[in-house]
């Protein structure tokens, strides 16, 4: 792969876990950190497209140094978390669904726990170490993290909704049930951030049906005024799907899933923990053919 135009001012969209961050989930690898600060140095515009929500984003936002749109929850919620000049977009499902969906029958008898979260806080029924470790609920002081029961305190709308499924064939049961609400949600399992463990096995993941990174992409090239031709994105898992496929230059992390390797436009030369992203960028910027 090789960019046409080099002096064309790009749009440059990153996933987090398994992608800019190294496996630890902590830790940006020094090369990609070196290279997207000098993108945007170069007049280039980093944005940060992730799973995560905003809590467990913005230290590595400031360690990057950039001021773009944000995006977390994959799409769910689109935020200018500095100067404030972006109204923010909050795409949930409706209290009434969320209501809905946890007091089903079939639901509430085979689930052991259940996360709901909107854009700025999170109710765990029970508390337990994977979900506060997964979902990053206590990263950061400005957002609001509840032990309690979401039966009797949750209001409003959720940009995010977990349920954990008591045994594997509960779990077909519960998704079942689940198919009630397909013209508004949609169901994901644990898989999709390529984390899996025996508790990530029996998580399913609602989100609100028309949000995808495909989708972001598609806004943010319009926010900056890219062609979505001219757009450039790294990820690893099946939640960048759309993304990668959306824009004009969509590279898969050597440590990626197959699936997104097959439609990827370009593969890193390194993973993750190696500085894939800031290896293949800055020889993409540079003219290179990689």
């Amino acid at each position: 792969m090789k960019l046409q135009h080099l002096n064309k001012k790009r749009l440059i969209l990153v996933d987090l876990d398994g992608t800019v961050l190294k496996s630890d989930g902590q830790t940006i690898h020094e090369k990609t950190a070196q290279v997207l600060k000098k993108a945007c140095e170069d007049g280039h515009t980093v944005c940060i497209v992730t799973g995560r929500p905003h809590r467990a984003t913005m230290r590595f936002y400031k360690q990057l140094g950039i001021t773009s749109l944000m995006t977390n929850f994959d799409g769910a919620h689109i935020h200018d978390p500095y100067k404030r000049r972006f109204k923010r977009l909050v795409f949930p499902i409706s209290e009434q669904v969320v209501f809905d969906i946890i007091n089903n029958p079939v639901v509430k008898e085979n689930v052991t726990n259940i996360l709901v979260e909107s854009y700025n806080k999170a109710f765990v029924m029970k508390k337990d170490e994977f979900i506060e470790n997964f979902f990053h609920l206590d990263d950061v002081d400005d957002d609001d993290y509840f032990i309690a029961n979401p039966y009797e305190s949750w209001e409003g709308p959720a940009t995010n909704l977990c349920i954990f499924a008591s045994k594997e064939d509960k779990k077909d049961d519960i998704i079942r049930q689940l198919e009630k609400f397909k013209n508004t949600i949609k169901i994901q399992s644990g898989h999709i951030y390529g984390n899996i463990t025996k508790a990530s096995t029996l998580m399913i993941t609602l989100t609100n049906k028309i949000v995808n990174k495909g989708f972001v992409a598609s806004i943010l090239a319009q926010y900056y005024n890219k062609d979505i031709r001219d757009v450039i994105a790294f990820g690893d898992q099946m939640n960048d799907y759309d993304m990668i496929k959306t824009v004009g230059y969509g590279v898969a992390m050597k440590n990626g899933i197959t699936e997104l390797k097959n439609v990827a436009d370009g593969i890193t030369n390194f993973t993750n923990d190696e500085g894939g992203v800031g290896e293949y960028l800055e020889r993409l910027l540079n003219g290179e053919e990689v």
